[in-house]
């Protein structure tokens, strides 16, 4: 994927900003128009970071024509984000189509290094990526605007500084992935800041949001998963999800007991393999949740 930091204007993507930013495409407007900033109520840099995130999370393409994903949940499922299943999708989303880089690294190689963590060692890894890429480097400043973004984005700045109601806002944080805590320093004479991914079981993600990851990823075409793909590989739900091994394989157990026709898991010989037995439509396995 193409390496990029910025573009954010160091917004956070707020709840309300996705639902906003397609609405105003729908009217057939531009974010080029003299009157967005009007039409949309924010300041020029929110307009140009709401664009940003439109496009992040796939809601809208490139070309700023909403996509099918944007139409199903904006237009039609949930337009106000009040299920936390659709902060599921759209975590999912932003990480799937790598557009974001930070997103789609984080977790599906970050976190195989490290699941304990400070924002320089996120910042590290960010230049080392760059680096091994190599793409001459960023600022500094850039590097550590987009770790920012990115953590905030799961969670609530804490340091007195942001506005309380506007951080309860920011996108992801009730999904409660990336969780901070405080450590001493070696010399025990200062707290810093460090941040937590546990693999979990998510018992709180629906198996219809699971299961349209698992055929989004992998095409609607494809008979057969190795289950060690589906735990590890690139966009894996293990990875995007943070899935533990166990907690993956008693969800697609689960998705074959609900959907016996769809789906079957089974292991042979030592290999666990999950098969789709006939061509399943993602949107409508999606509209079993939503209904």
């Amino acid at each position: 994927m193409r390496i990029s930091f910025s573009g954010h204007e160091t917004f956070v993507c707020r709840q309300f900003w996705l639902k906003k930013g397609f609405e105003h495409l729908l009217a057939k407007r531009s974010f080029n128009d003299n009157d967005a900033v009007v039409h949309l109520g924010v300041g020029k840099n929110m307009t140009t970071s709401i664009k940003f995130w439109l496009r992040g999370f796939n809601v809208i393409s490139d070309e700023d024509e909403v996509t099918t994903f944007g139409t199903y949940l904006f237009e039609g499922k949930d337009p106000y984000l009040e299920d936390t299943a659709s902060l599921w999708l759209l975590h999912y989303s932003i990480i799937k189509h790598e557009r974001v880089f930070i997103f789609n690294t984080f977790f599906n190689q970050f976190l195989k290094e490290k699941n304990e963590f400070t924002k320089p060692q996120l910042i590290s890894f960010l230049k080392r990526k760059t680096e091994e890429n190599g793409i001459k480097h960023f600022s500094d400043k850039t590097y550590d605007a987009d770790a920012n973004v990115f953590l905030r984005t799961y969670n609530r700045a804490n340091d007195g500084k942001a506005d309380l109601e506007e951080e309860t806002a920011n996108l992801l944080v009730e999904l409660n992935l990336i969780r901070p805590f405080t450590r001493l320093a070696i010399d025990g004479s200062t707290s810093i800041q460090w941040f937590r991914v546990i693999r979990e079981s998510r018992e709180d993600l629906p198996r219809e949001i699971l299961a349209f990851a698992i055929l989004d990823n992998y095409g609607m075409q494809v008979q057969s998963i190795a289950f060690k793909d589906l735990l590890e590989g690139i966009n894996s739900p293990g990875n995007i999800f943070c899935l533990t091994e166990k907690g993956l394989e008693e969800r697609l157990i689960e998705l074959a007991e609900v959907w016996p026709t769809e789906f079957n898991y089974n292991e042979t010989a030592g290999n666990r393999v999950l098969q789709i037995k006939k061509e399943i439509n993602k949107w409508e396995v999606l509209d079993k949740y939503y209904g």
